[in-house]
């Protein structure tokens, strides 16, 4: 394949600029999330013992086991794999949209690559991109009608993680014939078969271990405010300029539905079916973060088909504004928290506000982008600070880690610990009764107190132990 054919240099100049943008921001550590660094501890425990350890249930199999081949290789080259999958995926986008006859679907991957939670998400090791990267490799080839290779694609995003099982409902809208049930059962089944020996190969050792078990999931933090779920929905998706377009765009939809001509953009008008599954993404997706509001990666898989929806009901000139919107909201106009320990840095000209008890800042002069990776590095900072203050301790102590558990034992890997000092995540009564009476004392990182007891739904926390 020659890249600089005239058919296909539009998607290398496209891949190029989407990996070249994450460069800067891949040296800091796993990334900001402890889920990021469960992968990286879970892949390193599966390097050293042969046997395949979920970083939490129920398992990211695809993306953990490929993981743990590379564990030694730093963190670098762990956020890079990420960071080429993100380019694969704005690449596979265009083509999709391509496939669709969409005019400007350069642009169009081009905001998809370069929205804020998107963006973020492709310059450390979570599982958010691979993940879409698999789904839309598997919608190209719904599109295309290669329905063996659609079910194994799918079956790697489910693989990577299980709710994106929710995109067969989608892709069988797209192929769903009127009144020819035996071709309908004919694709259906060329999908279903690949994606389920994909999947089961993909889950097998976690169903070897752990039976049926493995498919749960929990979580100890209590159900956000409404505050913080939309927060998470809405600004911390698509960050201040394009949450403020999509409104915009909107609005404009709704004042132009009757005298504006829809599908403009696109030279020849697809199937209406593709819009109705664009519809059915988003309606599922958002069902199942409502179920589990805890971060705006959730809503990733959202972001590709709400962008070929405006596609279709914009015009060129309201389409674009709104992808320049999206863009340049990775580098302006960030929202975080103020806190020193494992918030970001923020400039002279920011606003402070609180919201559902925490301090959040307002920095126009900051976006998103550059908030998340202030906040890895000053995770990484009281993360050393931790450990260099646990080395000077000459008393038996138990430390209560809570989120920050994964990031300290990943740090600790290549260190000599002291012996005196155990790191535990979240710890019951029963065994904190268990290390006081064989002499230890207990202490906790700031707030894990109160995480611990909302872990094991008890008030006994602070009777037990102090601060670290």
């Amino acid at each position: 394949m020659n890249f600089f054919d005239r058919k296909y240099f539009p998607y290398f100049i496209l891949f190029s600029i989407v990996l070249f943008s994450r460069l800067p921001f891949l040296a800091a550590g796993y990334g900001v999330e402890e889920d990021s660094w469960g992968i990286a501890l879970a892949g390193f425990h599966t390097k050293i013992t042969g046997i395949y350890e979920p970083s939490r249930f129920p398992g990211h199999p695809v993306h953990e086991f490929i993981y743990s081949a590379f564990w030694g290789y730093s963190a670098f080259l762990y956020n890079l794999i990420t960071a080429i999958f993100s380019a694969i995926a704005a690449v596979f986008f265009a083509i999709v949209l391509k496939e669709l006859h969409f005019k400007c679907f350069f642009i169009a991957a081009l905001a998809f690559a370069f929205t804020p939670v998107y963006f973020i998400s492709s310059t450390y090791t979570i599982d958010f991109v691979w993940t879409i990267t698999f789904i839309l490799v598997s919608f190209y080839f719904v599109l295309k009608k290669k329905f063996f290779f659609c079910g194994v694609f799918l079956g790697l995003a489910i693989g990577c993680r299980i709710t994106s099982g929710a995109m067969l409902i989608p892709f069988v809208i797209i192929f769903w014939q009127k009144n020819n049930i035996s071709e309908n059962a004919k694709r259906l089944f060329k999908i279903i078969l690949p994606l389920l020996l994909t999947v089961l190969i993909a889950y097998l050792p976690l169903i070897t271990e752990f039976g049926l078990s493995f498919f749960m999931y929990y979580d100890q933090f209590p159900y956000p405010s409404l505050a913080k779920v939309f927060y998470k929905m809405i600004p911390g998706v698509f960050g201040f300029f394009g949450m403020a377009a999509i409104a915009v765009s909107i609005v404009w939809i709704i004042f132009n539905c009757k005298r504006s001509p829809k599908g403009v953009l696109f030279e020849k008008q697809p199937d209406n079916k593709i819009f109705i599954a664009c519809y059915a993404v988003i309606l599922l997706f958002v069902v199942s973060y409502f179920r589990l509001p805890q971060k705006s990666g959730y809503m990733i898989t959202v972001i590709p088909f709400l962008i070929l929806l405006f596609g279709y009901y914009l015009n060129e000139k309201w389409f674009q504004l709104l992808c320049f919107s999206l863009m340049i909201s990775s580098f302006f106009c960030s929202i975080n928290l103020t806190d020193k320990l494992r918030g970001a840095s923020f400039s002279n000209y920011a606003i402070t506000m609180t919201v559902s008890g925490q301090e959040l800042f307002f920095d126009p002069f900051s976006g998103p982008v550059f908030s998340d990776y202030s906040k890895r590095l000053q995770k990484i900072k009281y993360t050393n600070d931790v450990i260099l203050q646990a080395d000077s301790m000459t008393i038996k102590t138990i430390v209560i880690a809570g989120w920050w558990y994964n990031q300290i034992m990943v740090t600790l890997i290549p260190k000599k610990n002291n012996d005196l000092v155990v790191f535990e995540p979240y710890i019951n009564s029963v065994k904190l009764d268990e290390y006081v009476s064989n002499g230890y004392v207990i202490k906790y990182l700031p707030e894990q107190n109160i995480y611990n007891d909302q872990m094991y739904k008890m008030d006994y926390t602070d009777k037990i132990s102090t601060p670290f």
